[in-house]
């Protein structure tokens, strides 16, 4: 297997941040261009403006870690690594099962066909909600693993540098009602495009610096026709906020920050 042919020394190939519009703070659309590539039984789905020459090894951390470009981060039930060179590294994510599946097959999951692919579908919705200008994750390349009736899978994605999870920005306090209002109007700007997100969670709403909150881990994430799943979708991440409030009583909420929250999403759909 060959190394992945991107060298950690060429910042152009990095980015994959679009402009920000001056006026709104919001970053513009983009077209991203999709390439297929099979390495073996490696099925890579990427965008050739990021990844040029892709290949099974730039899905191994292992090979990241001979490049000293590979650093482990946490990521709920599975594992993921920034790779590249720091701060405008990628993401490198495996998937993993969950709940009691998760305990007897760790990563492997029933063959599919590569559209319904966990880690191509993730790509493409990705992708189109990127080149919509929405605060989502840019996506570098997914890649799909054949091993007989099941398949392994991951994804790599443009990484938001210096960003902190709503669970951390609770845990540290100080987020006023004016931000729990644009957390609202963020996930009404996906709600806007019948986006339903599996599993909005305190982990899966990032700030960055510029505090403008972003979305990740579309994993599962679906188009819907009709309104009714939104509220869903904030009950979910309610049920997650008082999961940390449970965990750590002094994490930084009031029934006012929800109401905000509840404002935003109402006045921005």
């Amino acid at each position: 297997m060959r190394s992945c042919q991107i060298s950690v020394a060429d910042s152009s190939a990095w980015g994959g941040n679009a402009p920000t519009n001056l006026f709104t703070g919001r970053r513009m659309s983009v077209t991203i261009r999709e390439a297929r590539f099979q390495d073996h039984h490696h099925h890579i789905l990427y965008d050739p403006a990021l990844l040029p020459e892709p290949s099974a090894a730039c899905f191994d951390p292992d090979d990241w870690l001979q490049q000293a470009a590979c650093t482990p981060v946490g990521a709920g039930r599975g594992t993921a690594w920034f790779v590249g060179p720091q701060p405008h590294a990628w993401v490198l994510r495996r998937y993993r099962r969950g709940g009691l599946p998760g305990k007897l097959i760790r990563d492997h999951y029933w063959h599919s066909s590569l559209a319904l692919s966990r880690p191509w579908r993730e790509f493409r919705i990705s992708a189109r909600l990127y080149a919509l200008g929405l605060p989502v994750p840019r996506p570098v390349a997914a890649c799909l693993t054949r091993h007989g009736l099941t398949d392994t899978g991951a994804l790599i994605t443009c990484r938001i540098p210096d960003a902190q999870s709503l669970g951390e920005r609770m845990l540290a306090g100080g987020l006023t009602p004016s931000d729990w209002q644009a957390v609202g109007q963020t996930i009404a700007r996906l709600h806007r495009e019948q986006v339903w997100h599996a599993d909005l969670n305190v982990h899966n709403l990032l700030c960055d610096p510029q505090d403008i909150w972003h979305i990740i881990d579309l994993d599962r994430a679906r188009f819907r026709r009709g309104h009714f799943w939104r509220a869903g979708n904030l009950q979910r991440l309610r049920r997650s906020v008082d999961k940390l409030r449970k965990q750590a009583p002094d994490a930084g909420f009031t029934e006012n920050d929800w109401a905000a929250l509840i404002h935003g999403h109402t006045e921005a759909l």
